[in-house]
């Protein structure tokens, strides 16, 4: 007997109960879990961005109305771990839910809080080792920003202390070395003046010689000039002439030819020997840097001193730049998505948007405040900070205002730029701080001598503007109220340097770096650095004039005796290949004159005979004239 079939109620639990488990499971993990892995991401991507260590103290979110709360967030420094580059206090935002369905984020007003810069921290940040390099190598921006690192780092205040202090460079030229470029390059002007002696050896044996001309001369002495019984032998006379002429030309156009060579030959040899001049003070140059002897001139000091300043600023605003255009990249026209190429350089990310959409993300504005007790605040602001800028329709612009009582910065005034709405993505940034206190700060650090800043109150003006692959960034810094800091080990050194900024109170810098990214102009100027040229040279000039000439004395001498035994050889050379041509082209002459007058007395003798042919016919028609008549 069939078991009666139990009949369904309202409610399917089969179906109610795993959905109410599924439910509950992500209810537990968005109230246990998701806000501390979601802190950790925001960590882990923001430390990628910035290089360095990113904490935050609290994350917050809620589900129901979409808004996130971060507060205590921290931003190690990469060039000094212990310190922070930027701490937030909090950051409050809600996101559209509107947005959140279509899988993007879409942020009407965010509002950050409590902004400061440069920042303790209990313990030193973990900093990102650098990238390895691509396989293709460094790129020729990355070769340029390391040569030009190369040089700002090399000390030349302290070579100039180590000359002052009795150093002297004439020890270390017997470290020179054989391979002088002069050398080697006399070494070359050898091998051609042997080659050249070859091919015009050979030349001068292909060249006609006394036999020739004597061959001419004998044919020339068979030829019948008078006593001719008919035309006939006059004409053969002729011919056998023209025949002799036609060789003479032959064997005369190689001497002549001979000759504009040897003149060509020889200035470029002398030419050669000339242009050695140059490559002596190419010599003598490589020798200063070898030997550390470096130039008084205010453009090399200025570089020393603060060229690595300006350096690590340009690299700072290399880095911002690409990350701008890696996480906001720019379109191209028509609408077509450019590719951003990601860091493991697998794979490409295109970005499609759709009219009136969201892009993937979209921060429409943000208010940036920091209000101390007592003191003044921080205030500014964030707008259109958005992956697809051609979508949005605006740039990112964001300004700032205010002060850092904490740090002793003031009057700072900042406003940031970035427009990837065209292919060229574009990026300015205008950032002014009226005072900030400077101490302790180096400028020279080496074993011979030290100098920096004990303290100074500084302004600071800062533009930078990068479009496509070019740059144009100015510095503008003023240090006032400067004491200085030196020390040597030597009294000497000592009293130069703090004779060269003594009365030194207000110390400029202004510099300006421009050009496309592999092919930068670099212009630096400061008044320290005028001082210090002034200064120093007074104590050093003799010392570096007569190092100087000990290093040209030591050129010269390495080379001189091979110059002079090549400048004889050349003339020589030209010399007796001159000689040799001379000798030919006066036999020359000599057989074409006896030509001419061959030539000459044949043509009278033609002219006679045409002249007595002409009045014998005349005296024939006269007397047929006369026989007709009768």
């Amino acid at each position: 007997m069939d078991k009666p079939v139990k009949q369904q109620g309202p409610i399917r639990f089969e179906a109610v109960i795993p959905m109410l488990i599924v439910v509950g499971v992500i209810v537990l993990y968005f109230s246990l879990f998701f806000d501390t892995h979601l802190r950790r991401s925001i960590e882990y991507a923001a430390g990628q961005a910035n290089g360095a260590e990113v904490n935050i103290g609290r994350l917050n979110t809620s589900v129901f109305d979409a808004s996130v709360l971060i507060a205590d967030v921290q931003m190690t420094n990469p060039a000094q771990p212990e310190r922070n580059r930027l701490q937030v206090g909090e950051i409050r935002f809600r996101m559209l839910w509107d947005a959140l369905l279509r899988g993007k984020v879409m942020i009407e007003e965010a509002a950050i809080e409590d902004v400061q810069v440069d920042t303790p921290r209990q313990r030193a940040g973990y900093v990102l080792p650098p990238e390895p390099e691509q396989e293709d190598g460094p790129s020729a921006t990355d070769r340029m920003l390391a040569q030009m690192k190369e040089e700002f780092s090399g000390n030349v205040v302290g070579d100039l202390a180590a000359i002052a202090a009795g150093t002297s460079a004439s020890e270390q030229i017997k470290v020179a070395g054989e391979d002088l470029k002069s050398s080697a390059y006399l070494d070359g002007i050898q091998k051609s003046l042997d080659e050249t002696e070859q091919q015009w050896r050979e030349r001068m044996d292909a060249l006609p010689k006394g036999e020739d001309f004597k061959a001419l001369r004998d044919r020339l002495a068979k030829v019948q000039l008078k006593d001719f019984k008919d035309a006939a032998q006059l004409q053969a006379s002729v011919k056998e002439l023209q025949s002799i002429r036609d060789e003479f030309d032959a064997k005369s156009r190689p001497v002549g030819e001979a000759g504009t060579k040897l003149t060509g030959d020889m200035g470029a040899l002398r030419g050669s020997l000339g242009d050695l001049d140059k490559v002596v003070r190419d010599d003598v140059r490589g020798l200063q840097a070898r030997m550390h002897l470096p130039s008084l001139d205010t453009a090399t000091l200025s570089r020393a001193l603060f060229g690595m300043d300006v350096l690590g600023q340009l690299q700072q605003a290399r880095g911002y730049m690409n990350q701008a255009r890696q996480y906001i990249p720019a379109r191209s026209a028509g609408n077509k998505a450019k590719p951003a190429a990601s860091k493991s350089r697998k794979g490409r990310d295109y970005a499609f948007g759709k009219p009136k959409g969201y892009p993937a993300f979209w921060l429409r504005r943000a208010l940036l405040t920091s209000r101390l007790s007592g003191e003044r605040g921080l205030s500014g602001e964030i707008r259109d900070v958005a992956t697809d800028q051609q979508l949005v329709g605006r740039p990112l612009v964001a300004t700032l205002k205010g002060d850092f009582p904490q740090q002793g910065v003031t009057g700072v005034k900042a406003e940031l730029v970035v427009d990837h709405r065209t292919a060229e993505p574009a990026e300015r940034l205008n950032l002014e701080v009226g005072r900030y206190a400077v101490a302790g700060r180096s400028l020279v650090n080496s074993e011979n001598v030290t100098l920096g800043f004990a303290k100074a109150t500084a302004s600071s003006g800062f533009v930078a503007e990068l479009r496509g692959e070019k740059v144009d960034m100015r510095l503008s810094n003023r240090f006032n109220d400067t004491a200085f800091e030196t020390g040597s080990k030597t009294a000497v050194v000592r009293e130069m340097m703090a004779a060269s900024v003594a009365g030194l109170n207000t110390v400029s810098l202004d510099a300006r770096v421009s050009g496309s990214w592999s092919d930068l102009e670099w212009k630096l100027s400061t008044n320290l650095a005028e001082a210090l040229a002034k200064g120093m040279g007074r104590y050093l000039q003799a010392k570096m004039d007569e190092a100087r000439k000990r290093i040209e004395n030591l050129v010269n001498d390495r080379i001189g005796g091979q110059k002079q035994r090549l400048l004889a050889r050349q003339g020589e050379l030209e010399a007796r290949y001159k000689s040799q041509l001379a000798e030919r082209k006066a036999q020359l002459d000599k057989l074409r004159a006896e030509l001419d007058g061959a030539r000459s007395e044949l043509d009278q003798r033609k002219n006679a005979a045409v002249d007595a042919e002409k009045q014998k016919l005349k005296q024939e028609a006269g007397k047929l004239l006369d026989k007709w008549r009768k």
